[in-house]
């Protein structure tokens, strides 16, 4: 655990990056095994099958399917939220506070309700008046 202890005046700007769909597709079908070939004729042996899964492609690219990950491979990144149900892919919400133009320090949250509360409390704690620009570009 890391504890941020710093001068809300010194603040300059505190930017809300809010929850958003990721750009992962979800392959709903996997590739059975087919047989490898040399020269586009030869047979060399086979390819494994590939389960169903996120990939950065959409399933038409046909050449791409060995890029898939698997539903798990998110589990070891805290900035995802998979939601098996519709099977979409989301990237959390994440607040930067930055105090000059290299120092900053970020947090990850679970919700958007949860960073705008953060926010709000950081304002509250602030002397300093904070104007509001919204950029609804990812």
């Amino acid at each position: 655990m890391k504890k941020h202890y710093f001068e809300l005046d010194k603040v300059n700007s505190i930017i809300l990056t809010t929850e958003r769909e990721s750009d992962d597709y979800y392959w709903k079908e996997a590739v059975p095994t087919r047989p490898r070939r040399f020269l586009g004729f030869i047979p060399i042996g086979t390819l494994p099958e590939v389960p169903a899964g996120w990939s950065e492609y959409e399933e038409e690219y046909e050449e791409d399917y060995r890029r898939r990950k698997q539903t798990s491979y998110f589990d070891q990144y805290t900035w995802y939220r998979v939601d098996e149900k519709t099977k979409q892919l989301f990237i959390k919400p994440h607040v930067e506070v930055r105090f000059g133009y290299k120092q900053s320090i970020s947090n990850r949250f679970e919700s958007d309700v949860e960073a705008q509360a953060w926010i709000d409390e950081l304002i509250a704690g602030s002397k300093k008046k904070f104007h509001v620009i919204i950029n609804n570009t990812k």
